[in-house]
């Protein structure tokens, strides 16, 4: 299976490449429609990223709606001490220099997208109208925009050009 993945990768580069820009510049245009700019979505990507990190851990839980419904009931639930989300790690991840990065959380606190406290760090806690937008709006988009990019890439004939 392996081989057949790399080497339909390796002789369709081209059709494959321009899907996933495509599905990374589509991804990327509705996040900053959602967020405002940028900069808050590298954070944010970031935070969603860590929250579905410890909603998922330790869980059997392999379905979209399972995973939605334990994110959605987990984002007041305290989290896990030991995953603390610092500025420093933000910044880190996403190559926004640190004070960018604070400045972003504190916009984002203000609408309500997350919270911070020096014992905690950064944590995902939006308002429940931001987190349907995200469950039941942008995810929605982004699911199926990865779903047809998987179509597409399964469609390709492993094609020895």
């Amino acid at each position: 299976m392996k081989n057949f993945l790399e080497n339909n990768f390796k002789n369709n580069y081209d059709l494959i490449w321009k899907n996933f820009l495509q599905l990374e510049i589509n991804r990327s245009y509705e996040a900053i429609k959602l967020l405002g700019n940028a900069n808050a979505y590298l954070v944010l990507q970031v935070v969603a990223w860590h929250n579905f990190l410890l909603v998922t851990e330790g869980g059997n839980e392999h379905k979209r709606e399972q995973i939605v419904k334990k994110w959605l009931k987990e984002n007041r639930i305290k989290k896990n001490k030991k995953y603390i989300l610092t500025y420093t790690l933000i910044s880190e991840l996403t190559g926004l220099p640190l004070e960018t990065v604070r400045r972003n959380v504190k916009k984002l606190i203000k609408k309500k997208w997350v919270r911070y406290k020096k014992q905690t760090g950064v944590e995902f806690y939006a308002s429940e109208e931001n987190n349907k937008k995200l469950t039941n709006e942008f995810n929605l988009k982004e699911t199926a925009m990865v779903v047809d990019f998987l179509k597409f890439v399964s469609s390709l004939d492993n094609r020895t050009s």
